[in-house]
């Protein structure tokens, strides 16, 4: 299938790695050049190299710029969109990946723990987006989609800042998704499962520690509690994120859509 993807320009943020790499990688392979940013330049750079790479042809390769910054601070996304502008021009496709804060109980996450929390993945979703808004209201089209997780349906232990602020930024999307579908903007929101990525297996190292157990055995738990019986793959959210991108996804918004191999008990 063709997803009319080629010329679109997409900022994938956190793309690095994970999540935000299989993300971008989908899109790039379906035609679109794409910024990818993280903290970690170097990472960036090997990245974009894995991007090259992957592209099957010379004629008509779109491109892969990179961009190195912090958005939970406002003058690192300030900084990025100043990138966007100088390299690309304009946005058309925003996805907004920011990787979850330190595990704390709710009773023992301080204000400062939430403040921070606050800002690094409520804040930088909600300003990136109010910035690039204007631009894609006046080419009617735009696409933007959050990955958030499955804990905003059913929160997970220990996860009392990610649950909540991911919580907050589903309410957003949502009522914004109301306010701009008039102008061909859709929002939508992907909430991922346990899909193997270098988080996952953090956290269930630190299960694995606190349980006396590995972290092979802690990875075979998990999917032994999934119906599907495994762990996502960081391509099959990927893929998902390509098509809620393209123009033939121009009737979907402010859905909240799990990639979770059926784990969710909620309706």
């Amino acid at each position: 299938m063709d997803l009319k993807l080629h010329g679109k320009k997409a900022l994938i943020c956190a793309a690095s790695e994970g999540l935000g790499f299989a993300t971008a990688k989908s899109l790039f392979l379906e035609g679109a050049d794409v910024m990818i940013c993280g903290r970690d330049q170097n990472k960036l750079h090997v990245a974009k190299e894995k991007l090259l790479a992957s592209h099957n042809s010379t004629q008509h390769q779109p491109r892969v710029f990179t961009f190195s910054c912090d958005l939970a601070t406002p003058a690192g996304v300030s900084e990025l969109l100043h990138a966007v502008t100088t390299q690309m021009g304009h946005i058309d496709i925003l996805v907004n990946n920011i990787g979850g804060p330190q595990p704390t109980l709710a009773e023992e996450t301080t204000p400062e723990l939430w403040q921070s929390g606050f800002d690094r993945l409520f804040q930088s979703v909600s300003s990136l987006t109010n910035r690039l808004l204007p631009a894609m209201k006046e080419k009617k089209f735009g696409r933007i989609i959050n990955i958030t997780s499955l804990s905003v349906v059913e929160p997970i232990d220990r996860l009392a800042i990610s649950s909540a602020m991911r919580s907050a930024v589903t309410s957003y999307a949502k009522t914004l998704a109301r306010e701009v579908a008039p102008y061909g903007v859709t929002v939508n929101c992907v909430m991922p499962g346990v899909i193997h990525t270098a988080r996952i297996d953090s956290l269930r190292t630190a299960k694995a520690q606190r349980e006396g157990t590995s972290l092979e055995i802690e990875l075979k738990k998990s999917a032994e509690e999934i119906p599907a019986k495994r762990l996502g793959q960081p391509e099959e959210l990927g893929d998902l994120i390509a098509f809620l991108a393209s123009p033939k996804a121009a009737y979907i918004t402010g859905a909240n859509i799990p990639v979770d191999g059926g784990l969710r008990r909620s309706i």
